[in-house]
């Protein structure tokens, strides 16, 4: 086999490593490179996990099973490592650059490059337009968040873009905009709230883009727990990968992630008062037309190099930023306040309609006035409301010690 005709040569000059004759070597070499014709899979061996890893596949194997499917014995699978043939790294990686002593899984040969003619196609304009629901201020960030993912490959700090709301709006054509761009092995899309939750990790990392859709159980409960491990990942430099029948590895973690729904409320996210920088909301409301012309211009390597172009020639600042802050708008407001526990909402009403209810107040007068009065109004169960209240609420209740007695007291910030 061609690609391995040094390999008698190596063999032949390695005669003190070997109580065999060059005869008998020879007659080995050409056994292995029987079996081995036609055979273009790559294997390499990682000492961090010692398993073989299959590259092309992205799969770890053991000896037995990289015999099996080489059909070779495990002298034959020792030779090929000895001689280099499979060769012997520290550990993987993934990442834009180079790691010493890593196999880096990923090829930036398959990024596409920006044409010299800067233009966007109208079917491009209109995915992006309709995803966005034709507010500017969504159209400007998605643009100027490709442009920045496109020459900040490493950053792992963007926010994660949650899209939601209308059937129909085709989200999952922007995945497949972002696969013309990065290249569809680097993109990993339509993931379910079973791939959060499993006790293996179907993410693996090795990916540029990654795509949640519908994460959502509508319990809050499960749903702060999906929450949690979203955030796990998200601006997460590595996460640690728990593989059946692999011991657990680390990996680079430089994926951009995108949540994507069909819900009026597509994600759980933190009371508001925490900011969720994590995450940009962008909802639409409008159906997206002419899917198929669309989705073949999307797919076609040349427009989209003209798009790149034309997105560096429109933003050229974005070629000088450190980091992209999540988008600041209504949308993500908007879901916000859906997502606010009733202890917070019950806090904004308080602010809103009594001012001055500030400083310290005894848990007993929060309960018997302000709470009982939050209850009547809205007709929700005030047993039920106080079982998850002081759990939730922002303002936690102290104990406060006064002379000989002991009171629980909370302090209410004031309000400007």
């Amino acid at each position: 086999m061609e690609k391995f005709s040094n390999i008698k040569t190596l063999l032949i000059e390695d005669k003190s490593n070997t109580h065999k004759s060059t005869d008998s070597n020879e007659k080995d070499l050409n056994a292995l490179n029987k079996k081995l014709e036609g055979i273009n899979d790559i294997y390499i061996y990682v000492k961090a996990t010692s398993k073989y890893y299959w590259v092309q596949k992205k799969i770890f194997f053991s000896s037995n099973e990289v015999c099996n499917n080489l059909n070779i014995s495990l002298k034959e699978l020792k030779t090929m490592r000895e001689l280099q043939l499979i060769k012997v790294y520290d550990d993987i990686a993934y990442w834009y650059g180079w790691r010493e002593g890593c196999y880096n899984l990923l090829d930036k040969n398959f990024i596409l490059q920006p044409s010299d003619t800067p233009f966007s196609h109208p079917c491009i304009n209109k995915l992006i337009d309709n995803v966005c629901w034709h507010k500017q201020e969504n159209i400007e960030y998605l643009h100027k968040a490709i442009l920045y993912k496109y020459y900040n490959i490493n950053d792992v700090t963007l926010p994660a873009i949650v899209l939601y709301w209308k059937w129909w709006s085709w989200k999952g054509t922007l995945m497949s905009l972002l696969a013309t761009i990065f290249w569809k092995c680097n993109v990993l899309a339509n993931l379910w709230q079973r791939d959060l939750t499993s006790s293996f990790d179907t993410y693996r990392g090795q990916k540029l883009v990654v795509e949640f859709a519908e994460v959502t159980t509508n319990n809050t409960h499960s749903d702060m727990g999906i929450l949690n491990k979203l955030k796990n990942i998200i601006w997460a430099s590595s996460i640690t990968i728990n593989e059946k029948w692999v011991r657990q590895y680390q990996i680079d973690n430089i994926a951009w992630f995108f949540i994507s729904s069909n819900s009026n409320r597509p994600l759980q996210l933190d009371d508001k008062d925490k900011g969720n920088r994590r995450f940009t909301v962008i909802k639409s409301d409008t159906a997206l037309q002419d899917w198929k012309d669309i989705n073949e211009v999307i797919r076609d390597k040349n427009i989209v190099a003209d798009y790149l172009a034309l997105l560096h020639h429109k933003y050229p600042e974005v070629l000088e930023w450190n980091n992209l802050e999540a988008l600041d708008n209504q949308d993500k407001r908007d879901l916000e306040e859906r997502s606010q526990h009733e202890a917070n909402q019950f806090w904004d009403r308080v602010h809103s309609n009594f001012p001055d209810y500030s400083w310290k107040k005894t848990k007993k007068d929060i309960e018997n006035h302000m709470i009982n009065m939050f209850c009547t109004d809205n007709q929700i169960d005030e047993k039920e409301f106080l079982k998850y209240f002081w759990n939730n609420s922002k303002y936690p209740k102290k104990k406060i010690r006064m002379w000989d007695q002991t009171f629980m007291w909370v302090v209410i910030p004031e309000i400007h």
